[in-house]
């Protein structure tokens, strides 16, 4: 079955499986605000008891933040973006049956934000994972940094917090931030037979214990914390400097 489309967001149903694709590989898949809306309309309205896929079109699963967006963001605007990343996470993490993220190429910033919010997280050797926002005034605006922490090391989280550290594909499996090496290119067809052979009240105790492992968070307290470098206008200063 084909691809059907919003504007940004690509779903694909079929009998054992899901598939949603970021679809802006003019904009390496960043997320703005429009992606993320429609990404969690598609995720409100589409829950089914079978496992979700999701991953990216073209070269790269998502750099994240759409510098040229958020350039420009003004405080409210910047909550805004904010909160429609924890509705995402939300419904990611009530998805009634397994989650599963496809990375390749790069996943930084919001998008392993958005990752980390599955239960499963794969990709290939060659993929870059990492939090590189802090030097533009970039905060994990999606509860992102306390997932990192319930999965990774804590000098690993903090390190690619505070330091920008990326990660390749054989540093994250062996970390624990990655589940599984697999090639960009494979369709998931053995992954999610292997799945498929869990009962769901299974999914669902393992899903509970992940996430009994994170720190305790609120969400409107993080949304916040996002939107303080924006009020004075240090954020966009720098993301326009960026741009140049």
């Amino acid at each position: 079955m084909p691809f059907s489309n919003t504007t940004q967001v690509e779903i694909e149903r079929r009998p054992d499986r899901i598939l949603i694709r970021l679809a802006r590989p003019e904009r390496s898949n960043a997320l703005d605000l429009t992606t993320l809306a429609e990404l969690v309309t598609l995720l409100e309205e589409e829950p089914a008891p079978v496992p979700l896929i999701l991953t990216g079109a073209g070269a790269g699963f998502s750099v994240g933040t759409d510098v040229r967006e958020s350039a420009h963001m003004d405080p409210s605007t910047a909550a805004a973006w904010s909160r429609l990343g924890q509705l995402t996470v939300a419904a990611l993490e009530h998805w009634p049956s397994v989650t599963v993220v496809h990375l390749h190429g790069w996943a930084l910033g919001p998008a392993l934000e958005l990752a980390l919010a599955c239960d499963v997280l794969v990709g290939p050797t060659e993929v870059r994972l990492g939090l590189p926002g802090l030097a533009w005034g970039l905060l994990p605006g999606l509860g992102g940094l306390r997932r990192l922490a319930g999965r990774v090391p804590a000098h690993v989280s903090l390190g690619m917090f505070l330091r920008g550290e990326v990660l390749n594909g054989r540093q994250a499996l062996k970390l624990g931030l990655l589940d599984r090496l697999i090639p960009h290119d494979d369709p998931l067809d053995k992954l999610v037979a292997d799945l498929l052979e869990f009962p769901r009240g299974a999914v669902t105790a393992l899903r509970e214990l992940r996430l009994q492992r994170l720190a305790p968070g609120d969400p409107e307290e993080e949304i916040r914390t996002f939107v303080e470098p924006f009020v004075d206008g240090e954020c966009q200063r720098r993301l326009r400097l960026l741009m140049e």
